[in-house]
């Protein structure tokens, strides 16, 4: 079974919120204040328009406060219980939102250009190697022209003793059981990655963190 569908069934099962668990309070207020600032920068469409976010998990984070907000929102989770989530809380709390189950580096249910914003959920630091780019070239497939990709990923170099020993310094990968689990790549390195991919930056935001610094990043085509 999947990791994330694994802990997707574990936290339903127990009655948490969203993937953050105890923590989900403080991680959507910390959302909201991020989204809020951006639309007094007039760097969200307006209302109605459509918003595709990529690992949406339960739709409890980027979908929900896009909904709120007048957004035509869909979703798209590797895990099939977070989208059966997604759709039943959307229901139970009277809001709009289309989940499916996808991989975010093959999205083929979705038509080229259908999108105004795309958002990454805190999903592209889930990504290794080759799955990145493969990642940007479906939003930039997905977005439409001047459409906006707004990236919220980890960064920074790693914290705490644990991840200090288990990071590769070379490939920027956090090693679990072995093999690469996270992506942490220094700001300046993933801010290259992003303009490699021929992205252009308009906005950054970063947030110190005692285990790894969190960064949101404003991009377009």
């Amino acid at each position: 079974m999947d990791e994330y569908e694994q802990q997707y069934r574990c936290l339903k099962a127990h009655g948490f919120n969203a993937w953050t668990g105890d923590g989900y309070e403080r991680a959507y207020r910390q959302l909201v204040n991020t989204l809020d600032k951006l639309m007094v920068k007039n760097l969200l469409p307006a209302a109605k328009a459509s918003v595709l976010e990529l690992g949406c998990g339960n739709g409890a984070m980027s979908s929900r406060y896009m909904a709120k907000n007048g957004y035509s929102v869909y979703g798209v989770d590797i895990s099939p219980t977070a989208v059966k989530w997604a759709a039943e809380d959307f229901s139970r709390l009277g809001l709009t939102g289309k989940f499916s189950e996808g991989d975010v580096c093959h999205l083929g249910q979705y038509q080229s250009q259908m999108f105004d914003m795309i958002v990454d959920g805190s999903c592209l630091h889930c990504l290794i190697n080759e799955q990145r780019h493969q990642c940007f070239q479906e939003v930039k497939r997905l977005l439409k022209p001047e459409g906006r990709f707004i990236i919220s990923t980890m960064c920074g170099l790693p914290q705490s003793p644990e991840d200090i020993q288990n990071y590769d310094y070379v490939n920027h990968h956090l090693i679990r059981n072995g093999s690469p689990w996270r992506t942490l790549k220094p700001l300046p390195i993933l801010q290259e990655e992003i303009l490699q991919e021929r992205f252009t930056i308009v906005d950054l935001e970063k947030n110190t963190n005692p285990w790894w610094d969190h960064a949101t990043i404003v991009c377009r085509c």
